[in-house]
């Protein structure tokens, strides 16, 4: 049976992307894109891509890269496949259907200059009520941990390459326990909700075998206070995600796209 899809714009309208009714990357997904930054004829990879929605936004953002998503689920593969084409960008992003825990033999290890991921917030389903079928594997790990995805994505990554992420903030800890050793250079930007509240998201940024020192940024507030709805976004919440600014990573606040 065929999946239903709707269609919805990222970055002002400059890319368009079919999702399966019943989840729609959004928010989270552009951040993450937005923190991509790859330089010419580079080489970069997106763990567990979905339907596509942040693959595509980087590649829309990084106009003379190869991008590279690998999706475990068949039919979403194949939205991503239907989004690529239609976006334009079949001719720079190749996509691979595969686990995190065992990526195709196609990913080599030490191949792509930067790799970015957004694992699903939760390792345990008992943590907190299933969201709906289609929903849940955004949210809950199915058969990988948040270890998995991280140390997978370091074995991708050239030495001296990135690893980008979006998770929950709660879980900074394990993500830099998981870095010891192996990264540094480690750049961590809060994203909270609005002015006065704490973090509900981390978009950490790491550097493979290198030893540079951990950099906390400021944060980035998405919204105005006393506003829930999207004309509520800040300034620097809505140029983000129209895709007039992006996130740096190297400096407090964003950099002009």
């Amino acid at each position: 049976m065929q999946t239903m899809t709707e269609k919805i714009a990222f970055l002002g309208g400059r890319v368009s992307v079919r999702q399966a009714k019943g989840y729609r990357a959004g928010l989270d997904a552009v951040l993450l894109a937005s923190a991509v930054h790859v330089k010419k004829n580079q080489q970069a990879l997106e763990l567990g891509c979905g339907a596509g929605t942040a693959l595509i936004c980087a590649a829309q953002q990084n106009p003379e890269t190869n991008f590279t998503g690998l999706e475990k689920h068949g039919d979403i593969l194949a939205l991503a496949r239907q989004n690529t084409s239609e976006n334009n960008f079949s001719d720079r992003i190749a996509l691979h259907q595969g686990s995190v825990v065992t990526p195709p033999k196609v990913l080599r290890p030490d191949s792509f200059d930067h790799v970015f991921l957004n694992p699903p917030y939760f390792d345990d389903s008992n943590a907190l009520r299933l969201p709906k079928a289609g929903k849940d594997t955004a949210f809950i790990n199915d058969g990988a941990k948040l270890k998995d995805w991280i140390e997978t994505a370091l074995r991708l990554t050239r030495a001296k390459g990135y690893v980008t992420l979006i998770q929950r903030a709660d879980r900074l800890s394990d993500c830099l326990n998981i870095f010891a050793g192996r990264a540094g250079d480690i750049r961590i930007l809060p994203i909270a909700p609005r002015f006065g509240e704490a973090a509900h998201r981390i978009i950490v940024r790491a550097r493979r075998n290198v030893k540079s020192p951990l950099v906390l940024l400021a944060p980035v507030i998405i919204h105005e206070t006393g506003h829930k709805e999207r004309q509520g976004w800040t300034p620097e919440a809505e140029a983000i995600l129209t895709g007039e600014k992006r996130i740096a990573l190297e400096a407090v606040g964003a950099v002009r796209g």
